[in-house]
Order: structure tokens, then sequence, then C-alpha cells
């Protein structure tokens, strides 16, 4: 077990969630970034720089891709491509996601059933926001 303190920071749940909410799930990303440069180097269990970088560059592509789609409704063939875009990414992303769950799992010390514990299932619903309520909850209690 790898207990640190002090590898995160308290922020507000609700400037996250608003964050999130008025740049389209931009917010999303940059705080995934921000946790995995924070575990990076802070701790051992590093997030590969290059599949951050990936995972960026295919979320990009397909928000920018999906705009261009809904600016573009009458060309149905760029909903099609898009699609396969969107699947790498959303991988990528549900990958991403969890690899910094694990790891704020490992540096917090929870285990499963604990109330620090990140859910995998909640995880997936709220993503950031849930993950920086629990680092909260966490810097609480140290």
């Amino acid at each position: 077990m790898i207990k640190k303190t002090h590898v995160f920071q308290q922020d507000s749940i609700v400037k996250t969630l608003m964050l999130c909410i008025l740049t389209l799930g931009c917010y999303l990303i940059y705080k995934l970034y921000y946790f995995s440069k924070k575990i990076n180097q802070n701790t051992e269990l590093t997030i590969p720089n290059s599949f951050i970088a990936v995972t960026i560059l295919f979320s990009t592509f397909s928000f920018v891709s999906l705009i261009y789609g809904l600016v573009n409704l009458d060309e149905s063939f760029i909903f099609k491509n898009h699609l396969g875009i969107h699947i790498i990414s959303s991988i990528l992303d549900i990958s991403w996601i969890t690899m910094v769950r694990n790891r704020i799992n490992t540096i917090t010390g929870a285990n499963k059933g604990d109330r620090l514990w990140l859910n995998p299932f909640i995880t997936s619903i709220f993503h950031v926001i849930y993950m920086q309520h629990k680092i909260n909850q966490s810097l609480m209690k140290s």
C-alpha cells in the first residue's frame, strides 16, 4: 500500500461540475491530465505520457469532428466516419479514467468498501467530479 498525502489539492466540486458543463466536457480532459501529472510527479504509479497524449489527441479530434458534423448535418457520411473515431476515443477515455481511479485508490490507501474508495460504477458516471469529491474527503481526513 502506498499512502501519500498532499499529492492532490482540495478543489470545489461545484466549480468542477460547472466547468465540465460550461466547457462541454473539455474540463474533464484537463482535470484527468492534472490528476495524471500529479500522480506521475509524486508516485511510482505513473501513467505513460504517450498514452495521455494519444488520448488527448483522439478526444480533441473526436470533439472537433462532432462539432463539424453538427454544423454539416446534411452530410451524413461525417457522422458515420465520426463513429469510429468516437469509439476509439471512448475506449481511451475509459482506460484513462480507470487508470487514474485505480491510482487514486492506491495513493489514498482506499480498499473496496472503504469510505474513500472510488466506486467504479459511480466513477464511470461522474468521472472527475466524483474523483475530486473523494480527494477532498481524503484531505479532510488527514
